[in-house]
């Protein structure tokens, strides 16, 4: 019998063909990446046990086992971060396994997709595979981005960092809207992903401004009420029986839907300390630690010349997550994660600049280094306050502050040894 083809079905096999070889171009692209993301998390998985449950790991395992009901006598700000939690509940459901035991699965595959996307971003900026491979390597062997993850699976914080990486590979192709929807839902993952949004009204009224565009003042206008109403409402619709402040555990008898904000002041540290504020700079220069060892004064003017380099991004997603990481809890040194996504776009842009491969050498090893990634790391069922301890930035200061200032400076004079040696035999090299 020979078949007849219509001009209807020739189109819908050339339709067919056409997502076919997009399907397999990308995720040959992301193969890969992938395995050696998958590589790099269960090398760490092999020498990271579980720690014991915390508060932050108690209240999401509490909501992942009995879901949003008053019954579960929730807690204030974690129950607002539900996102992950009920994905974990769902995943109990379909497959009979206790929360206690899906959350590590999904923390180890978030950390996997997590160094994948930073790949991914990295490609925007700068088209070099191998380039976009080291910062993957960096991130990798940054302590709070895989390890501590992998150490403590019941936070959210790894799969906010994906949301957020997401938003800003939107922002970075100009794709406001699927910007401003994956932000907002990024808001139930933690309030970090208030930094997009920030980015994103910040840069509506801005060309709001330039272009006299009355279309882009509404924008920044609906990016506002967006975020006002997605960021209230589950604080207004939400009953909880307690609410958690930097040090402090504040309970009621009944459930409550206005506990958190009517004592929103109690909560929050704010107005911050010194102490704060000197752990807040640690955390930033500790993380930001591969970014500073490749900066130079001639690095940084090439920067601000350089088209690719979104100043009013940058600025504006590191000036929303430094406040929220003063007003904050006592883990700074994790909240510093939500910088990667500005991290991966600064150092993807200097390693552009053709950095020469012993420099490059140098900034993987002393991340590595600073954040001891090549030793095995807590004890099964540990304290993570204790063996996060040498990372410096917990709680107050102690004498290990001082030492990892030290450190930080010690890795960049490392750096600019290296460079003035390669810049001998390389003398075209940016100085």
């Amino acid at each position: 019998m020979w078949k007849i083809f219509t001009p209807d079905t020739l189109r819908e096999q050339k339709n067919i063909l056409l997502i076919r070889d997009w399907f397999r171009r990308h995720a040959m692209s992301l193969l890969v990446p992938g395995t050696l993301a998958a590589v790099l998390v269960f090398a760490l998985r092999l020498s990271t046990p579980l720690a014991r449950l915390m508060t932050d790991g108690a209240e999401y395992l509490n909501l992942a086992n009995l879901g949003l009901v008053p019954q579960a006598h929730l807690g204030a700000p974690f129950v607002y971060r539900f996102a992950v939690p009920l994905f974990v509940h769902v995943l109990g459901l379909v497959t009979g396994a206790p929360p206690v035991s899906v959350f590590p699965v999904v923390a180890f595959a978030a950390c996997i997709v997590l160094l994948t996307g930073a790949y991914r971003v990295a490609l925007i900026v700068d088209p070099s595979p191998a380039n976009a491979l080291v910062v993957m390597l960096l991130l990798a062997c940054s302590l709070f981005v895989v390890r501590f993850p992998l150490y403590c699976p019941y936070d959210v914080d790894v799969e906010a960092c994906i949301v957020s990486f997401a938003a800003f590979a939107c922002i970075l192709r100009r794709a406001y809207p699927a910007a401003l929807a994956v932000s907002l839902v990024g808001l139930i993952f933690k309030e970090f992903l208030l930094a997009p949004l920030a980015v994103l009204t910040g840069m509506f009224v801005l060309h709001s401004i330039r272009e006299r565009s009355a279309r882009e003042f509404r924008w920044a206008l609906l990016t506002f009420g967006l975020t006002f109403c997605f960021f209230f409402l589950p604080r207004l619709l939400i009953p909880v029986s307690g609410g958690y402040g930097t040090s402090l555990h504040y309970k009621v008898d009944a459930p409550s839907r206005t506990l958190y904000l009517s004592e929103l002041r109690m909560f929050l540290a704010w107005p911050p300390n010194p102490d704060i504020l000197i752990n807040v700079v640690l955390s930033l220069v500790s993380f930001w630690l591969p970014g500073l060892m490749l900066l130079t004064p001639g690095r940084i003017r090439a920067l601000r010349a350089d088209p690719g380099f979104e100043w009013i991004t940058v600025i504006l997603w590191t000036a929303t997550v430094l406040l929220l990481m003063s007003i904050g809890g006592t883990k700074v040194m994790v909240f510093a994660i939500y910088t990667a996504p500005v991290l991966v776009l600064i150092v993807s842009l200097l390693l552009r600049m053709n950095v020469h491969a012993a420099e490059v050498s140098a900034v993987v090893i002393g991340t590595a280094v600073f954040n001891r990634i090549m030793f095995s790391f807590g004890s099964a069922g540990g304290d993570p306050g204790t063996d996060i301890a040498f990372y410096g930035a917990y709680r107050g200061l102690t004498e290990v502050t001082a030492w990892r200032f030290a450190e930080v400076i010690g890795w960049v004079l490392v750096a600019w040894v290296v460079r003035r040696l390669s810049r001998q035999s390389h003398p075209a090299l940016i100085p």
